[in-house]
């Protein structure tokens, strides 16, 4: 029974540290171009 509580302590450390890491390291794109400009959908073809 031990053992399994370790199991589940490395476990949940794992899952928060890697949680924190993609936090961390991620980047979002700005928004390219006018995000107020509504332009059409392209005309799609006919099915």
């Amino acid at each position: 029974m031990l053992n399994s509580n370790i199991l589940k302590a490395i476990v949940a450390i794992a899952i928060i540290v890697g949680g924190i890491y993609v936090i961390i390291l991620d980047e979002p794109a700005t928004p390219t171009g006018d995000i107020n400009n509504i332009q059409p959908l392209p005309k799609q073809d006919e099915p």
